[in-house]
């Protein structure tokens, strides 16, 4: 298998575990987590990609996929905020070096 074909390997099943992740999220109202308990499972799951042999652009695109997943699902419950207010909170909820303070006040979804 040529490289090319092993990223786009890689960048697929990362893909179809985020989409796994927020169907799980988004799909039963009683099960759903706090932003603070998901978000962190969304960066260990993008975490293991940082680790495998996918490079730092793929990683980026992975990470890219992911803010725009919780920005729709921010938009789904709020369509007042911006691509960028959400991506800021998602990182707030982040643990790890990708983590930033979030510029407005938490909102639950």
């Amino acid at each position: 298998m040529c490289q090319n074909e092993g990223k786009g390997l890689l960048l697929a099943l990362g893909k179809r575990q985020i989409d796994a992740l927020f169907e799980m999220q988004m799909g039963d109202a009683t099960m759903m987590l706090d932003d603070s308990e998901f978000v962190p499972l969304v960066e260990m799951i993008l975490g293991t990609f940082e680790q495998t042999s996918l490079d730092a652009t793929g990683v980026e695109q992975l990470w890219d996929y992911a803010y725009s997943a919780y920005d729709t699902a921010c938009r789904d419950v709020d369509s007042d905020f911006s691509f960028e207010e959400n991506k800021r909170l998602m990182q707030g909820y982040l643990v790890g070096p990708r983590k930033a303070t979030p510029r407005r006040a938490k909102r639950r979804r």
